[in-house]
């Protein structure tokens, strides 16, 4: 899974029939700990209605993605599984052994 933020949308007139009636965003990859860019953008389809700036969480594995849009044909590389609220990181040395 990645996190990533909303930075934009992607509007496509002609697509897979399987695409009609959902969304198409474009997801910056970022750090974990720091929010800063962590990689190349990439298109992901939102099923928990995001919006731009949301920072959210990315299932990118081709055959999770298409189960997640009920089907196994839809090509679909990447979905916007989740909405984050908050990243809680515990500092260095204080994880329970």
């Amino acid at each position: 899974m990645i996190v990533g933020r909303v930075i934009g949308s992607l509007w496509a007139t002609i697509q897979q029939p399987e695409f009609n009636g959902t969304k198409l965003l474009i997801v910056q990859p970022v750090d974990a700990c720091t929010l800063q860019p962590a990689g190349p953008t990439l298109v992901a389809v939102d099923v928990v209605a995001a919006g731009e700036g949301d920072l959210v969480l990315v299932v990118y594995e081709g055959s999770s993605s298409r189960l997640s849009l009920g089907s196994e044909r839809t090509p679909c590389e990447a979905i916007i599984a989740g909405l984050i609220d908050r990243i809680d990181i515990a500092p260095s040395g204080t994880l329970p052994v």
